[in-house]
């Protein structure tokens, strides 16, 4: 049974989450699936971020980026992070590599940009995992979009920012990330749109902050 800390919970399709956590004996990430290889619904989901499990998994294979995917073959609740302390605390306790600096540092420096300010990965650039953690390096404002909550992220390389869609189950989430908050990123399954001539493309997501 490893020890994992559960660090995020976010929104799929068709009322199923994807929960993210760190194996705290192995420092690596994973992404808790159930013992078929799929994600729980929201209902069904015991998880909540800052618990601590013991869990009983086997590796899931993907293509990376996705590099994180367990199956959950045993588990049980052993108790929660203490409120002293912060996940930052927990990561740097635990040796866990955390970027810094730009948000085009995050995923090995491999993030491309489209027209529109999305960030993604694509096939001729792609990370070993699909999901870090970063220390913003300014503040991230709240800009919704077509009823999505996106996030704006402003460097001098482009005049109106960068736009990062929020996947985290939290329906009406803060106005501002503050600069320096830890923040967690995830890269969505490799996908293009079915009327378009675009390569499959794992585009950026905002998972969270602490």
């Amino acid at each position: 049974m490893s020890k994992i800390l559960i660090v995020s919970k976010t929104k799929m399709a068709n009322g199923y989450v994807c929960v993210g956590g760190i194996d705290m004996d192995k420092s690596i990430s994973v992404r808790l699936l159930d013992v078929g290889g799929y994600p729980e619904m929201k209902e069904d989901c015991p998880y909540n971020v800052r618990e601590v499990w013991e869990i009983e998994y086997t590796r899931h294979p993907r293509p990376l980026p996705h590099s994180e995917d367990i199956k959950v073959c045993d588990r049980r609740q052993i108790g929660a992070l203490r409120q002293d302390l912060s996940m930052l605390d927990v990561l740097k306790k635990s040796n866990y590599g955390i970027y810094s600096g730009s948000i085009r540092n995050c995923f090995e420096g491999k993030l491309k940009c489209r027209d529109s300010g999305a960030f993604y990965i694509s096939n001729d650039h792609i990370p070993n995992s699909s999901t870090c953690f970063w220390i913003c390096d300014k503040s991230i404002v709240r800009s919704d979009y077509q009823g999505k909550i996106r996030y704006n992220y402003r460097d001098p390389s482009r005049r109106w920012g960068y736009n990062i869609t929020f996947v985290g189950i939290d329906e009406n989430p803060i106005q501002t990330i503050p600069q320096d908050s830890l923040v967690r990123l995830s890269l969505a399954h490799w996908w293009s749109p079915d009327d378009s001539d675009d390569e499959e493309r794992c585009y950026l997501q905002l998972s969270g902050w602490y």
